[in-house]
């Protein structure tokens, strides 16, 4: 026996060690050492020729600086094996001699070494990683039916990748965007569980008519495609993305035309990739929603006590009902066990036989603290040398806030990648994508409005008044709803909604020759929606107490929808390239085909036997039916051509001739060119001497047209319409009415959107990556309403190519990415956009009202009086410019005055045109400035950090909603106006005397609100277990995360609102998830 002095040696190092010179030898298989007779060395080469001897490879992995480099994974390519370095760079794995061993890590390009014979490592191997190139000018970058190197890119395009979607607590793709692309504007509308953001390119894009008739401008949303296929985003899953591009000039998104005038954002999902073991992947998370904001209502008591102190304002004494009634507020709100919700009428204005007076906060009662929300997500991939593929599935469970009658939203996903080569010059790519989601929501009978009306309700309606009467209540009416608005969301109206997409498509490619390849697209996307809502008879006590009444909602109905939404395209395009002596070619043809089906079929019926059997046959009442079918269809021809000298001199063309069935025969075709043009001067041999510092630098430039046809179906063609029947009698019957169709421009056809754009793309230190760009795009050829006829004629004036307007604006993107010597790596974007949006022609308000759009006109203009102060006593308003053009009342102390601009004898809005606007300005715009975003990541050994800051830099924002202005437009109201309202005591508040008066709070620059905000959007802190450990539990990896959207928010709006909302709606959401990511 001897004793060996080994320490932290490789078992089989030991054991040779050990059985060097003895008479027996070992073997080892799997975990089981066996000693064998004979010499270990003769043994051991017995057993090393019958199979490959693993050794522990040891090295070290350092920067081009020679700085080690930790947290680098070094993998054997086609195992789980691996080891990631420590904080000198060093690592140790078993290898076998020809292991092929693949070093990765963030913001470096991967390597792949094979193993030598273990001789070859004396002092160990040594690794130099070299970092990605700059602003990684070698990536590809997806642009339309096609990848292009980010260096050869002329025209204004980003791009971001799908790690950036990665692990935020939101519910779609659009909210997780938001803020990581610069002039990508993202606007949510609300905090509903159903609801879809809304994307925009660059500002204003054409004109639009508001439910007032009038013509507004309006903000389009780019054409979007999922793998080339035409998809709403909203159907995709965020954790199947691998990347999304945003082609935002004429010059890229040309090619694809008729829907593409104002963007096209291109979403590529995960594949497998060849010659990988199958992965399966798991995540989740778990979250908790809260409403970001919550108002700060009056109490009972306090509304009632303003109420009546405004009668001081106005010098008038407080009627004895309204005394009473404050009383019994007080009353009730001290000992509400002894004191009923409830008084009988006294003499006085007020005729109820009963007056409410208790005290309820309609927002507790109809919106939860928090709420819960699930994500699950199950993934699987891999591929041999010919073939790969990828298949995944989610589902999303989230609840709504409301506390009476859930609303409930349901999303389930699932998404099929595979590609397979079936020759050396076939290869055929198969996708299938299934989505369906399912939401249900308390609905409100017509004229009430959601559950947040019932905050802007008149108190006597909701701040007084229970949802129920008590159950001994007078005149046998207890235990009965109330005229409480929210009674509408607790007693059982249901809307359900349900839709559900399939997508089919295949993908041939032959690659004829090296350099020439034909592909061809062929898709199939089904979209069906389905529609449910249910009222039942809602009695409810009148305010007599006397009856019930159900006015709202007799009789009870039932009504259904179903649309069916069928989209066939084909597409088919060839592209050659061609290389000599530093001059690059390439080129490519296509050609494309859309059909679009589209059919609806409605039906409903009054009175349910039961609202247990809600279906229309067990409807005892009128019933109705309507339906509703379309179709439209768009051809096109395309090409690319590109041309570049040696990487420095860059030229491209896209173009595509468009066929639309939406215009007349004559005018559907027209022809959308486009050119740009780049200049790499860091590549000029004079700029050699920069290259450490400066080591890029582009210039670029592009120019290009594309029409618009994204407008109604068969404008062009005269229609008739129908009524069911006429109001006179025929032969004792009311036939079927006929309209006659309106009048058409038989020459109507595309608008047409140009854009200019000059940019420029540099990197320096190796370190910093910077993106500009200026743009000027004007929509023309817009349809408008045409010269108006005489009413004599019966028939409207027909729609023409009228329109124009611009948009101008830059974007910026900023990028630095670096690690220090102590491990730490990080990395920050900045992007940041603005632009402006003029009516450069308008026809149709040859008097420039400012009622509508005019020429001159900037989006988001906002119009109102100059503020001079508030009335503090009755000779200032006696020596003041008379108001009574703004409202004929008597105006008191307390009230607002007005500015004098004009200089006449009275304060008003003029003519209400441009020429003559009297007394009011322009006093702001309600416009998006200066929209921002800072993605900030860090990791450091196993931990990473996310934080994410998105935010507005100047917006104006009048308020005009009821719930801030509470008593003075006669409704429910909040801390903040009241107690900063004007009284003889406050004479230098900030708002008017706090009663019914809505001529105090027309738009006026006092309250013009600045609506500037930054928000902490994201923040997640992610833990990932050390391989060493993951693998002995059979995992490949395994990360733990916390995350938080909306979590804290700068602004100076009031609280009670959301600075993106800017209105009393659904709340917007905050929320804080805890989940992990784990792969098999």
């Amino acid at each position: 026996m001897k004793n060996l002095p080994l320490i932290q040696v490789p078992l089989e190092q030991a054991l040779q060690k050990a059985f060097e010179n003895q008479h027996f030898s070992y073997k080892i298989v799997e975990k089981t050492i066996t000693l064998l007779p004979g010499k270990a060395n003769e043994a051991t080469q017995n057993i090393q020729e019958a199979q490959p001897k693993s050794w522990p490879l040891k090295g070290t992995v350092t920067d081009s600086t020679n700085n080690p480099l930790s947290g680098v994974s070094v993998h054997l390519a086609g195992t789980n094996k691996g080891a990631i370095t420590d904080q000198n760079g060093h690592f140790s794995v078993f290898v076998h001699q020809g292991d092929m061993l693949e070093f990765t890590f963030i913001g470096y390009r991967p390597m792949q070494v094979k193993v030598k014979a273990p001789s070859d490592y004396g002092e160990g191997l040594q690794i130099t990683l070299r970092q990605e190139e700059a602003t990684s000018l070698n990536d590809l970058v997806v642009v339309g039916f096609g990848r292009q190197k980010k260096a050869n890119l002329t025209g204004a395009v980003s791009q971001i990748s799908g790690k950036d979607l990665e692990n935020r607590p939101v519910s779609n793709i659009g909210q997780a965007l938001q803020g990581l692309m610069p002039n990508v504007n993202i606007s949510i509308a609300n905090g509903s569980p159903n609801t879809t953001p809304s994307i925009n390119v660059r500002g204003g894009t054409s004109f639009s008519k508001n439910s007032s008739g009038n013509f507004e401008i309006q903000t389009g949303s780019p054409y979007t495609l999922v793998d080339g296929i035409p998809m709403d985003i909203s159907q995709v899953n965020p954790e199947d993305v691998a990347t999304v591009t945003v082609l935002k000039d004429a010059a890229s998104s040309a090619i694809y035309g008729a829907r593409a005038a104002y963007g096209v954002m291109l979403i590529t999902t995960k594949k497998g990739r060849k010659s990988e073991k199958p992965v399966l992947s798991y995540s989740n998370d778990f979250q908790w929603n809260h409403p970001a904001a919550r108002p700060d209502l009056l109490n009972a008591y306090e509304i009632q006590k303003a109420t009546n102190d405004a009668y001081a304002f106005t010098d008038q004494s407080v009627p004895t009902d309204k005394q009473t009634k404050l009383d019994a507020i007080e009353a009730y709100m001290k000992d509400p066990l002894h004191n009923p919700a409830y008084i009988m009428s006294v003499a006085g204005n007020d005729s109820s036989s009963i007056i409410w007076v208790a005290n309820q906060n309609p927002y507790d009662e109809a919106v939860k603290n928090a709420t819960p929300m699930m994500k699950h997500n199950i993934s699987l991939s891999g591929g041999s040398e010919k073939t790969t593929y990828y298949a995944s599935a989610s589902y999303l469970g989230q609840d709504g806030i409301y506390k009476m009658n859930t609303d409930k939203f349901k999303r389930y996903n699932a998404n099929f990648n595979l590609s397979s080569k079936i020759t050396d010059w076939f290869t055929m790519e198969f996708k299938t994508n299934y989505y369906n989601t399912e939401y249900k929501q308390p609905v409100y009978p017509s004229g009430k409005g959601g559950w947040w009306r019932a905050l802007a309700q008149e108190p006597g309606r909701n701040i007084n008044m229970p949802l129920k009467t008590p159950e001994d209540a007078p005149f046998g009416m207890g235990g009965l709803y109330t005229d409480n608005i929210l009674s509408f969301m607790d007693y059982g109206s249901l809307d359900q909604q349900n839709t559900e997409n399939l997508l089919l498509a295949v993908s041939p490619t032959f690659q004829i020759t090296k350099d020439w390849k034909i592909k061809g697209d062929v898709s199939y996307t089904s979209n069906n929606y389905r529609g449910k809502t249910i009222i039942p008879v809602l009695d409810r006590v009148e305010t007599s107490w006397l009856n019930t009444d159900n006015v709202y909602t007799s009789p009870s109905s039932v009504s259904k929808t179903d649309q069916h939404f069928n989209q066939y395209l084909i597409n088919l395009y060839s592209d050659y390239s061609y290389s000599t002596h530093g001059h690059n070619l390439y080129g490519l043809v296509g050609f494309n085909q859309e059909w679009y089906n589209y059919d609806e079929l409605n039906g409903s019926g009054n009175v349910m036997i039961t609202p247990e059997v809600p279906v229309i046959d067990q409807t005892t009442g009128e019933r109705n039916a309507s339906d509703g079918a379309s179709a439209w269809a768009v051809r096109g021809v395309f090409y690319r051509l590109t041309y570049n000298y040696k990487g420095k001199y860059l030229l491209e063309s896209n173009g595509r001739y468009d066929l639309t069935s939406k215009f007349p025969k004559e005018s559907r075709g027209k022809f959308f060119p486009s050119i740009s043009a780049g200049w790499r001067i860091s590549e000029e041999p004079f700029m050699a001497s920069l290259k450490p510092t400066l080591n890029s630098l582009k210039f670029r430039g592009s120019y290009g047209s594309i029409g618009n046809q994204n407008v109604s179906n068969y404008i062009y063609t005269p229609s008739y319409g129908t009524t069911a029947k006429v109001s006179q009698l025929f032969d004792g019957k009311r036939p079927v009415g006929v309209y006659p169709p309106g009048l058409v421009d038989p020459n109507i056809t595309w608008e047409t959107a140009s854009t200019l754009d000059f940019g420029l793309d540099m990197t320096l230190f190796q370190k910093l990556d910077v993106s500009f760009d200026w743009y000027n795009r004007t929509t023309s050829d817009i349809l408008v309403d045409g010269d108006k006829y005489p009413a004599v004629l019966g028939a409207a004036s027909p729609t023409k190519n009228s329109g124009e307007l611009k948009t101008v604006g830059w974007d910026l993107s900023i990028g630095y990415k670096d690690r220090t010597s102590y491990g730490l790596n990080y990395s920050v974007n900045f992007v940041l956009s603005d632009y402006q949006t003029e009516i450069t022609k308008f026809d149709n308000n040859p008097n420039k009202l400012l009622s509508t759009l005019y020429v001159g006109q900037k989006m988001g203009e906002i119009w109102g009086y100059q503020s001079v102060g508030i009335f503090q006593n009755q000779d200032q308003i006696d020596k003041a410019t008379s108001q009574k053009l703004i409202n004929s009342a008597v105006w008191y102390p307390g009230d607002m005055q007005y500015a004098n601009l004009n200089g006449d004898s009275v304060i008003s809005g003029g003519a209400g045109t441009l020429a003559d606007h009297g007394d009011r300005l322009i006093i702001g715009n309600s416009t998006p400035r200066y929209q921002f975003g800072i993605n900030s990541n860090f990791s450091w050994h196993n931990f990473d950090l996310n934080i994410f800051l998105q935010g507005v830099g100047k917006r104006d924002a009048y308020i005009s909603d009821n719930l801030f202005w509470g008593a003075i437009l006669g409704a429910t109201g909040t801390r903040e106006v009241y107690e900063n309202s004007w009284t003889p005591e406050r004479p230098s508040a900030l708002y008017p005397a706090y009663r019914n008066a809505s001529k105090n709070v027309i738009v006026q620059t006092r309250y013009l609100q600045n609506a500037a905000y930054i928000r902490l959007k994201n923040l997640t802190i992610g833990y990932t277990l050390p391989q060493a450990i993951v693998h002995k539990i059979g995992l490949q990896r395994l990360r733990f995360y916390g995350a938080a959207y909306n979590l804290w928010q700068y602004s100076k709006v009031p609280d009670i609102f959301d600075p993106e909302l800017l209105s009393a709606n659904y709340p917007m959401i905050k929320s804080l998830a805890v989940g992990l990511q784990v792969n098999f």
